[in-house]
């Protein structure tokens, strides 16, 4: 008789863990469409989300779907629970703009220009001092994954955004690498994502992909030289680039609030 009981729990094993996976599949689905929601600004910071029985409604959820989403919503700083009260939407300021699934998921809205910007000030501020570095100390296997990067740009076409992108962000990580400075290094996977979702929005918006091509060239020409004040330069000259490129959009509402409510509509 044990043993017959012991095989029917065996039995419901697989079962139960069918429906948590099922419960965690559904409860990832909905913090991906409320973050979605979130970010293009359909639900405001400091607004209250749909009650818990308006959601569970709308996804035909369990309450343990539910809790799974605000889980890993408030753990992305994008919502704060609160007693009595319900979940608010959190201020922008305030939410994890660098974690990776954020990312993705703002890839799926109206780019936020702000935050694009943001990246490009801050790139500013750190790039030109690793292409300086990187010219006195990368090493020939350092040189050479720069170098490969930027062979796989030329031979990219332009309208190829993965493969622009990915060469593209290949070309900056093996110059933060070849700076030797544990610190830099650590940084580039930190914003990895960050910059493939800008360079992505800047490669479709250049003007001239051969110019783009060129400010590259011209970093990697004075790392290899191993001149770093005209490394410093050159790379600030890429990333006014970029600046360039992406001067004038947010016309007509792309890239602001608005637009970004439009677009998730």
């Amino acid at each position: 008789m044990p043993e017959l009981a012991r095989a029917r729990t065996r039995a419901k094993r697989p079962v139960a863990g069918a429906a948590r996976r099922a419960e965690r599949s559904l409860g990832e689905h909905m913090a991906a469409t409320l973050a979605t929601r979130i970010l293009a600004g359909e639900y405001r910071p400091g607004t209250l989300l749909p009650s818990e029985e308006t959601l569970r409604k709308q996804f035909n959820a369990s309450r343990t779907a539910l809790r799974e989403s605000m889980r890993v919503l408030t753990a992305k700083r994008l919502i704060e629970p609160r007693q009595r009260v319900g979940t608010l939407v959190r201020a922008e300021e305030e939410w994890n703009r660098l974690d990776p699934d954020i990312l993705a998921w703002m890839r799926e809205i109206e780019p936020d220009l702000a935050f694009i910007r943001g990246l490009i000030e801050v790139r500013a501020v750190i790039e030109p001092a690793a292409a300086e570095f990187a010219a006195l100390r990368a090493t020939g296997r350092d040189l050479s994954s720069i170098e490969s990067a930027y062979e796989r740009m030329c031979k990219s076409h332009p309208h190829d955004l993965e493969a622009c992108t990915g060469a593209d962000l290949d070309f900056h990580l093996a110059i933060l690498v070849a700076t030797k400075n544990p610190v830099f290094a650590q940084l580039g996977s930190v914003i990895a994502a960050a910059l493939s979702n800008s360079f992505r929005l800047t490669t479709s918006l250049t003007r001239s992909y051969a110019r783009t091509l060129a400010a590259h060239g011209d970093v990697l020409e004075a790392i290899r030289l191993r001149k770093p004040k005209a490394a410093r330069a050159a790379m600030l000259g890429l990333i006014e680039v970029a600046t360039h490129d992406l001067a004038g959009i947010g016309h007509n509402g792309v890239g602001t609030p608005a637009g970004r409510r439009r677009r998730a509509a």
